[in-house]
């Protein structure tokens, strides 16, 4: 017998876990249910990266990768103090070690000033040293609202509190997602280990998302 859920999320990464959080506090009342292929959460991109908390210091202002990006930011770094993901807002330092660079330089720091990055400031060569004595430059932007974060500790805090939010959610880890089927009800899911039907159906499959979408 096939298990009905209101809403399906298909990928375990930082992207399906925000979307898992974020629907179970929009929609207390609606069965969720995400679905990964391996065994644990954020098994790829979002476990594999560096674990920057990006600025938005260098995205086309009014763009809506610089606003998703600042927006973002702030809304991952508060998340993270309410629910005690480790993470470091520990800044960063954008610097010109030739003269032809400081044209550069300068558009970046436009570009911040435009997007409104906080935090923001230009400094010398001097003190570009004191935060860092191997770095040899003739000046920098010092950027402290940037940071690190342990993404998959965001990740497995996200999907925790999602599942706590209704008892009818659910996480159904190292079940593949074979193949979708759409009729003007719900759309099945066939598994590699059960059926599942949803009212909507949202992939979130990092560089797998067009090839899963495609199974339809």
């Amino acid at each position: 017998m096939k298990q009905h859920f209101d809403i399906a999320i298909v990928g375990g990464g930082i992207i399906g876990a925000a979307t898992f959080f974020k629907l179970s506090e929009r929609f207390p009342n609606k069965s969720i249910v995400l679905i990964e292929k391996e065994k644990a959460l954020a098994g790829h991109q979002t476990g594999n990266n560096s674990g920057v908390i990006h600025s938005g210091l260098y995205y086309t202002p009014g763009s809506l990768k610089a606003v998703n990006c600042i927006q973002g930011r702030r809304e991952l770094v508060k998340f993270s103090q309410e629910h005690k993901v480790a993470h470091d807002v520990c800044g960063k330092v954008v610097v010109a070690t030739e003269e032809w660079e400081l044209p550069q330089m300068e558009k970046i720091y436009q570009t911040g000033l435009q997007n409104e990055i906080e935090d923001m400031e230009k400094i010398t060569a001097d003190q570009v040293r004191e935060i860092e004595p191997n770095c040899n430059s003739i000046g920098g932007i010092r950027v402290g609202c940037t940071g690190i974060i342990d993404y998959r500790g965001a990740t497995e805090k996200m999907t925790d509190l999602a599942l706590a939010a209704n008892q009818s959610n659910a996480l159904k880890l190292g079940e593949e997602v074979l193949n979708f089927t759409k009729n003007a009800e719900f759309t099945t899911i066939q598994t590699s280990k059960s059926v599942y039907s949803c009212g909507k159906l949202i992939v979130c499959g990092g560089l797998q998302a067009d090839r899963l979408a495609r199974k339809d």
